[in-house]
């Protein structure tokens, strides 16, 4: 025979972003400005684009993952302000 337990307890539930994400899409677009960046202006110096091209990654990439994280802190504040409590059920059956 089976027994339920059913209890209720308040619960928090709010949105939050994923820090990661946003870091991995910072990175990327900061890539993306590298490149454009190595072929925008003429190359007059003793390195090569490729090498351009790394240095200017290195820089952006990480501006970019750091722009990135604090756009998700910014948005996590944002959205810690729409917090909602509500009433959760949890229900246990057990056998006997």
């Amino acid at each position: 025979m089976e027994s339920e337990t059913v209890s209720t307890q308040k619960v928090v539930v709010r949105r939050a972003p994923k820090f990661l994400t946003f870091m991995i899409v910072g990175i990327i677009v900061g890539i993306f400005v590298a490149l454009v960046l190595t072929f925008a202006f003429p190359n007059y110096s003793d390195f090569t684009l490729t090498q351009i091209f790394g240095f200017l990654m290195l820089i952006t990439g990480s501006v970019g993952g750091a722009l990135g994280l604090i756009f998700a802190l910014v948005f996590d504040r944002f959205f810690s302000k729409r917090t909602v409590t509500v009433d959760a059920e949890r229900i246990e059956v057990t056998e006997d």
